[in-house]
């Protein structure tokens, strides 16, 4: 990947992308757009996107973020041919996919995004695997873009999901002190003494350029009319050097405010009056953020009820399958 020296840092430039891409100003990828500024002021008169899914999913581990989505697919859609496209950087839509969901193992496609090292101390390469989350959201786009085609009869890219967008996050950190910065050889040496290796704060900038690369590809995927979901663990609230006793979503701190929806996911072990466990527990969906449907902000939906001694209960997440009501 190329450099570009800029004021108070080093920032990196942009993969390259398809021909018929760009990134416009805000950070999103755009294809091919008119030359006619004024042609698009027309068209968007009478253009009206159906689809505003572009949305976060917290959690801690095993809470069902990954399994409500995999469970969106409706009959009919399965029949159809749609698929839900995984970018799985835990691997855990892979488990998913395989203990839950093999009946319609065609219609889930997980992508390991990670790109092993073939001669080195560390085990990824992390200027390959970036590279390769690129080329895979390039494709995804092409793929939304054909099927959008009169003549089209192939299967159809319904949803993207990335799990573990703090996996993803660890990758543009890395990159930035490998490629960027060059204060690091490889990921090993790039754990020592992050604020030495990363110098003016304002050099941080470069892993925020480097991680929102991939929102863009979700933004503009939404645009094409495919459902985007970005998934992510949760690490505990520090202020001032201390822990505050909160958590918050462990992604790049400006993501929230790029999300059209944000679903917090819980277990919560259930007690009787007395508050002794009953042996029941409920795994539950807040509806943190909705800027699509003010009926959901702060709703919560029980996902998935387990009772010991008793078949677990499985409700999913209705809002998120089609009809969307989210």
């Amino acid at each position: 990947m190329q450099k570009t020296e800029e004021e108070g840092g080093v920032t990196p430039a942009l993969p390259s992308l398809p021909e018929e891409a760009t990134i416009a100003p805000m950070g999103t990828v755009v294809a091919e757009k008119s030359d006619s500024i004024w042609g698009e002021i027309e068209t968007a008169a009478d253009t009206v996107n159906d689809n505003y899914i572009l949305c976060g999913l917290v959690g801690m581990e095993g809470c069902t973020k990954t399994g409500v989505v995999l469970d969106s697919l409706t009959d009919e859609e399965v029949q159809n041919g749609d698929s839900i496209l995984v970018l799985d950087f835990d691997g855990g839509a892979a488990s998913c996919r395989s203990s839950y969901h093999r009946d319609k193992s065609r219609n889930i496609r997980c992508l390991d995004p990670w790109v092993m090292q073939t001669e080195d101390r560390t085990a990824y390469n992390y200027p390959a695997t970036h590279e390769r989350v690129m080329k895979i959201g390039f494709e995804a786009i092409a793929w939304a873009k054909r099927q959008q085609e009169p003549d089209y009869e192939g299967d159809r890219l319904h949803s993207f999901l990335v799990t573990a967008c703090d996996f993803w996050d660890d990758v543009c950190i890395n990159n930035m002190k490998i490629v960027d910065l060059g204060s690091a050889e490889d990921g090993i040496a790039a754990t020592v003494n992050p604020q030495k290796l990363v110098g003016n704060q304002w050099n941080w900038q470069i892993r925020r350029t480097r991680f929102h690369q991939l929102t863009a590809i979700g933004r503009t995927l939404m645009m094409l009319g495919v459902r985007v979901y970005f998934e992510t663990h949760l690490k505990t609230e520090i202020i001032k050097n201390e822990a505050t006793g909160n958590y918050r979503p462990d992604w790049e701190k400006h993501m929230n405010g790029y999300l059209n929806q944000i679903i917090w996911f819980n277990r919560e072990n259930v007690r009787d009056k007395d508050g002794r466990p009953t042996g029941e527990t409920r795994f539950t969906a807040d509806f943190y953020k909705c800027k699509t449907n003010v009926n959901l902000q702060g709703q919560k939906r029980v996902v998935l009820t387990t009772i010991e001694g008793d078949a677990p209960v499985w409700n999913g997440l209705p809002e998120i399958s089609s009809p969307v009501q989210m």
